[in-house]
């Protein structure tokens, strides 16, 4: 109080005139430099960025007051800033120590406990100090921050807000303000905040970022980009703002510029993600997908094991990283198992995480008898998901599609031409596909975002005469999706789904003569799906959807001796509810089904009674992690209740999975369980897909049970090669009420592959997939198989170049023997191995507008006899085939 000079440097400080507030304290008395000046100068210098004159007069305090806990204080956020996150903490605790009343300690420990990833300790920390100094405008800021950092929205803005009301005139309070509104989807009043505190302070970069982003949220692009590129001129060494600057410059597609922002990014903060992983997506999008995987890679390295989708600003759900797609990378490169694996690691890291579950959804793709687990994964996604602007292909909801895999208008997934930011705009994308076979085929999808609503329009058509007489298959599918955030924490979606499909005897048997020349089969669906998403903490969310489904099948032999005619309509109602609770150490997800499904059935004109069904599923599984030990356990029980036609079935189903890592490079995974199958609506379901990564629901007839076992291990040798092996085996059964179809069959799976990439163009792939299949005589399915082994060995070469040409070529060996039944039902046994050679030529436009290929499949035009295990999947062309398809991004 005796020092006018001291005191009126505060008073600038508390009006955000920094500079002045500095040049003040020149006139302090040499007298007055006692250690609480010293580390109020030093603080000052710190937040102007001149570390290396605040170093020394924070030894001077504490050569002063060895336990001056506010120089512990400034100490450990320096050891934060430097990324010596130990350091940080043992002087934040001593700050704490010698004195356990100061607010300001507590805001130190709050920073190196973030630091340490330990950010519900950090948020308890901030608390205190909010009790210890209620009136501390700074600590109710920070409180707001670790608010918004755990997903707390409503009490991230209340914080905020308070903070601002104690003292409107520093620009920090201003700028946290500013995000939180950006967190609740309010750009005009986070652009109210962030020029507010632009005015306070116009050498603080965070609030230009804020500006910048607030803009682009509300889709003023250019502008945004201006503000984020002064940002950067404030503040050149802050990482963060340079990898936001490079995604700017990548939205505007100028990749030049974009790639000099992330390298320097790196350059400053060899520890943060974020930079890699938006250059792995800009890689990627140059036709650079091996330098884009080693991006990724260490983006995951660099983040602690967790989820690959993390960033460190909540309002930015890196939705660049989730709709770029680390599927699609290693959908380039033909690392398919690999992408699975990923999948597998980033839904058990975060069960919660919607960029997770699409992810593992895009792996799933073209993988044969994964279609319930595919649509399924999707569901989840889009439950979950926030708002974004990518557009939903009509095709990804269809669970049977029967094209031959990769020979449809566009490879279902998330692709690379989607924004990085989350913004107002609309988008049209079109994709089509002209062939062989009298094979064409579009798919045209619309999209857009405004403020709190999102919506996707699309269309889809193909139609193909297929390899053979009678295997013409004609699809069209339209699709509307619509989804508003109501507020922060909760969202609701609609989406109507139109499909209908006509098609002849689609099946591939091994006896190439057993196929029907005359039967007809014509589907038409149409569906309506609610959703709802709530959010009652971090911790804690629920997601509902009710579907309502009617559908009319027909299917006729077309056989003047012998007349069939089989039509049935249904009428279908399914309604689910799933809770999820997260921990650091435990997770458990609980849920709840019910559906319904009125049939009518004739048969020649004949109505066939009794033909509803009915199942009620309760579930709940428990995700326990060991972290010491990178062990996660996943213990679950299951009830399903199923009431059919056929079959009754009640029982609980036990559930048991183990996903070691014994080492960072190294992932042993172990299951055993039991399943259902459930009639399914849409083949959709909100119950975990699958266990320690083996697939628990595939589409069998209703009623089976299954039992799997399965183990695998998964090894990263180096950065450039990789390798693994997983076996399985699934007994299955199925009592219906009669002892007639009484059935038991057993599957068996073994899997192996090696992966490598050379130099930054070349990739290479070889695997080995092991199938037997063991059916009664009684019951050989569709078709036809009561014995079969199936030896594959695919082998392939990708080579990349950034002036976007790529090439691929794939040779398989096959290996096929069993016993199957021929067209009048007599057992026969027969064997066949062959080479089959594809290749693909593709051209990536520039500046992100499309991508064109021109493939050939069975170049050689190899004539052999093969039996497909999954007519809905089918992975062989029997002939050859050659098709153009192409994407563009208007």
């Amino acid at each position: 109080p005796a020092e006018p000079a001291l005191q009126e440097s505060i008073e600038l400080y508390r009006k955000g005139k920094l500079a002045d507030a500095i040049a003040g304290l020149e006139n302090v008395r040499e007298g007055s430099l006692n250690s609480r000046f010293l580390v109020y100068r030093a603080g000052l210098l710190l937040l102007v960025g001149r570390l290396d004159e605040a170093k020394p007069d924070i030894q001077r305090a504490l050569a002063l007051d060895s336990r001056n806990s506010d120089a512990y204080s400034l100490q450990a956020i320096i050891s934060v800033v430097e990324n010596d996150k130990d350091l940080a903490l043992s002087l934040a605790d001593k700050a704490v120590e010698f004195d356990p009343t100061s607010p300001t300690a507590r805001i130190a420990l709050s920073y190196a406990q973030q630091a340490q990833f330990k950010v519900e300790q950090a948020l308890a920390t901030v608390q205190k100090a909010v009790d210890l100094d209620p009136q501390n405008a700074l600590a109710w800021a920070r409180l707001a921050e670790m608010e918004m950092s755990t997903g707390n929205l409503e009490r991230a803005l209340d914080a905020a807000k308070h903070a601002a009301g104690l003292n409107p005139e520093l620009a920090k309070t201003q700028t946290v303000l500013g995000f939180a509104y950006l967190t609740r989807f309010d750009p005009q009043a986070a652009r109210t905040s962030f020029e507010k505190a632009i005015e306070l302070d116009e050498a603080d970069p965070l609030p230009r970022l804020g500006l910048g982003l607030a803009k682009i949220r509300d889709g003023d692009l250019d502008g945004g980009r201006e503000q984020i590129e002064i940002a950067v001129s404030l503040d050149p060494g802050n990482s963060l703002i340079r990898s936001y600057m490079g995604k700017t410059y990548y939205e505007e597609k100028r990749h030049t510029l974009a790639g000099v922002q992330f390298e320097l990014a790196k350059e400053l903060d060899p520890l943060d993600p974020t930079s890699y992983f938006y250059d792995a997506v800009r890689k990627q999008s140059e036709n650079r997908p091996v330098d884009a995987l080693q991006d990724v890679q260490k983006s995951i390295d660099v983040n602690d094991n967790r989820a690959v989708y993390r960033s460190r600003l909540l309002l930015d759900q890196d939705l660049a990283a989730r709709s770029a797609s680390l599927a699609r990378i290693y959908s380039d490169l033909g690392f398919d198992q690999l992408a699975l694996i990923e999948a597998y690691k980033s839904v058990n890291t975060d069960p919660g995480d919607y960029s997770a579950h699409r992810f593992l959804a895009d792996a799933y793709v073209d993988l044969p008898r994964h279609e319930i687990a595919q649509v399924s994964e999707l569901l989840q996604s889009q439950l979950r998901q926030p708002l974004n602007i990518t557009p939903l292909q009509p095709q990804l909801g269809d669970s049977r599609s029967f094209i031959l895999s990769g020979a449809g208008p566009a490879k279902p997934g998330f692709n690379e031409f989607n924004s990085l930011f989350n913004r107002n705009q609309s988008v049209l994308q079109f994709s089509g596909v002209a062939g062989g076979n009298h094979t064409t085929g579009d798919q045209l999808v619309a999209s857009g975002i405004s403020d709190n609503v999102s919506f996707s329009v699309g269309q889809f058509h193909f139609e193909t005469d297929g390899f053979r007489e009678n295997n013409d298959l004609k699809k069209d599918i339209y699709n509307l999706f619509v989804q508003s955030e109501v507020t922060s924490d909760a969202g609701l979606q609609m989406e109507l789904r139109q499909t209908e499909v006509t098609n002849g005897d689609l099946a591939l048997r091994f006896d190439p003569d057993n196929f029907s020349p005359t039967s007809r089969t014509h589907e038409r669906i149409n569906s309506v799906r609610f959703g709802a998403h709530y959010v009652f903490s971090p911790n804690s969310d629920i997601i509902a959807s009710p579907i309502f489904q009617e559908s009319s099948t027909s299917f006729d032999l077309a056989d003047p001796t012998s007349p069939f005619v089989l039509e049935q309509k249904e009428r279908s109602a399914a309604f689910e509810i799933q809770h999820l609770y997260r921990s650091e150490g435990f997770n458990l997800t609980t849920g709840a089904g019910r559906y319904q499904i009125n049939r009518n059935l004739q048969i020649n004109g004949s109505e066939i009674p009794g033909s509803n069904g009915s199942d009620s599923n309760l579930y709940s599984y428990a995700q326990f992690k060991l972290l010491p030990y990178d062990v996660t356990i996943d213990v679950g029980l299951s009830y399903d209740r199923l009431s059919d036609l056929e079959v009754y079935r009640s029982q609980i189903n036990p559930k048991l999975g183990i996903v070691w890592s014994p080492q960072p490079t190294t992932v042993v995974r172990a299951a055993a369980f039991r399943s259902v199958k459930r009639a399914f609506i849409a083949d959709q379901t909100l119950e975990p897909t699958q266990v320690a990564g083996f697939n628990q629901f595939f589409d069998d007839l209703d009623g089976t049970v299954s039992r799997r076992v399965g183990v695998a291990v998964d090894q990263r040798f180096s950065a450039n090669l990789y390798g693994g092996l997983e076996l399985s085996t699934r007994n299955l059964s199925r009592v219906p009420f009669t002892t007639v179809g009484e059935f038991d069959w057993k599957e068996q799976e073994r899997r192996g592959y090696l992966y490598w990439t050379s130099g930054r163009s070349l990739a290479l792939t070889a695997t080995y997939q092991y199938e037997h299949f063991e059916r009664p005589v009684d019951f050989t399915g569709d078709e036809n198989i009561i014995e079969l082994k199936t030896h594959r060995v695919p082998l392939g070469i990708s080579v990349f170049s950034p002036s976007g040409l790529s090439a691929r070529v794939s040779l398989t060996f096959i290996d096929q023997n069993g016993q199957f039944l021929d067209a009048i039902g007599n057992p026969f046994a027969g064997s066949d191995h062959f080479w089959l050679t594809d290749a693909a030529v593709s051209y990536r436009l520039p500046r992100r507008l499309g991508l064109i290929t021109i493939e050939g499949r069975n170049l050689f035009d190899k004539t052999f006899r093969f039996q497909e295990t999954d007519a809905a999947t089918p992975t062989v062309a029997t002939r050859r085939l050659i098709f153009a398809r192409w994407t563009l991004a208007l």
